[in-house]
């Protein structure tokens, strides 16, 4: 009864909003400290269905240093954002079953605050400080203590995810009910997608045969570098060039090759609508963010992880895999940035215990509304799934097949 009691007070002092600019959804925004200096910023929704039981799933943004509130405004959160810096109602949001939080991070990303000192520079630092952040949040909303929890996210997520995974795991808290990760059009092994950059342009009549076989040539190098844990500097020295004449040499947007590139990001109009929006006055005392600045991407932060631009996150993929966890590896087709072609390459070599089946294994085409909308694979608790006209942000694309794709994850 004690304890029931302290936890109905800690609730009691949490702030949970619903006013008309958020479209009365219920949320808490809020920071938590992950060393002296510096924090985390989150977003909580709470779920359209059934809150009290359904799934806690968190979304993560790469970059790296990029804001995760990209994501939630632009993908798959409750709301889309209109010309005129006002929000209207997403009803593909992935909280439509599921509790959904987007976090800041790492440090120094987003509304999230960094002391210079505590910029990461290694993965390891990345999860124990989102470690740190996950055990003060599961005090501060006891409600989820032991819900079932997911880790979902895109692009350079594909590092972020399976390192902070892993530590869950290892530190084995009964607290923190893991029970799969989700990543898409992810950053995950730079030496079978580096060379997947060639062999995606020339699938797709961005190069020539020609050109496709000088650049294959250049990739083998920059391959031997990766494969040797080279200083940065060489990798970049051996791995940008071929990269650069196959993006310099055209005009496709790299992150949708159908769709046309707006200014120097591809979406500056989108990320120029989400900065007008979370820096007015009225929405920064909303969120509690005053005297703060949100920025979509942060240059420091990206230069802190520079080195990391060519490290792979299969071994702990592989830990992952191994221990379990349902595992879902998805791309969209139009995706050049981190293709699919890349994604094929590292799973199939990846050494785990369901390998030999997963090699074995031939597409099947996903159907919805009678229309093929996709292929898929799987082997024990890994799927890998292709979702056609979409791009690097999946759920922007295709939202409603990017929501039936979480629910079935998170429901199985």
């Amino acid at each position: 009864m004690k304890e029931f009691i302290i936890a109905l007070l800690v609730i009691s002092f949490v702030i949970c909003d619903q006013n008309a600019i958020f479209l009365n959804e219920t949320y808490y925004p809020g920071f938590i400290s992950v060393t002296e200096k510096s924090d985390l910023f989150y977003i909580l929704f709470q779920s359209r269905s059934n809150p009290s039981t359904d799934p806690l799933v968190l979304w993560l943004n790469g970059g790296p240093g990029c804001s995760s509130l990209l994501g939630l405004f632009e993908e798959n959160g409750p709301y889309k954002i209109n010309d005129d810096a006002t929000l209207r109602s997403n009803p593909f949001s992935w909280n439509s079953n599921a509790n959904l939080i987007y976090v800041d991070q790492p440090v120094g990303t987003g509304y999230s605050h960094a002391d210079a000192r505590d910029l990461a520079k290694t993965e390891e630092q990345i999860s124990n400080d989102f470690y740190s952040f996950l055990i003060q949040f599961f005090d501060k909303y006891p409600q989820y203590l032991g819900r079932v929890f997911y880790i979902t996210g895109e692009s350079y997520a594909g590092q972020y995810i399976p390192a902070i995974s892993k530590k869950i795991l290892e530190e084995k808290n009964p607290n923190i009910n893991l029970k799969g990760i989700a990543i898409g059009n992810g950053w995950v092994d730079p030496y079978y997608q580096q060379p997947a950059y060639a062999e995606y342009a020339y699938v797709n009549h961005l190069i020539n045969q020609t050109e496709y076989k000088k650049l294959s040539a250049q990739f083998s190098i920059c391959q031997v570098f990766i494969n040797y844990e080279a200083p940065y500097r060489l990798q970049e020295y051996f791995c940008e060039p071929p990269q650069e004449k196959i993006v310099g040499n055209n005009t496709f947007n790299i992150y949708n090759i159908k769709s046309p590139c707006i200014g120097t990001g591809c979406y500056d109009d989108q990320d120029n609508r989400i900065y007008q929006f979370l820096n007015k006055t009225d929405v920064q005392q909303l969120l509690g963010t005053q005297g703060r600045v949100w920025n979509a991407c942060v240059d420091n932060v990206q230069n802190s992880l520079i080195k990391l631009s060519y490290r792979s996150s299969t071994q702990d993929l592989k830990a992952i895999l191994n221990s379990g966890l349902k595992v879902l590896i998805y791309n969209g087709s139009l995706d050049y940035e981190c293709n699919y072609i890349g994604n094929e390459k590292w799973l199939e070599n990846l050494q785990w215990k369901n390998q030999i089946e997963y090699l074995k294994q031939q597409y099947s085409y996903v159907f919805k509304n009678h229309k093929i909308v996709g292929k898929e694979k799987n082997a024990g608790n890994l799927k890998f799934l292709i979702i056609f006209d979409a791009g690097h942000m999946v759920p922007m694309d295709q939202p409603e097949i990017a929501l039936d794709m979480i629910n079935s994850f998170i429901q199985q």
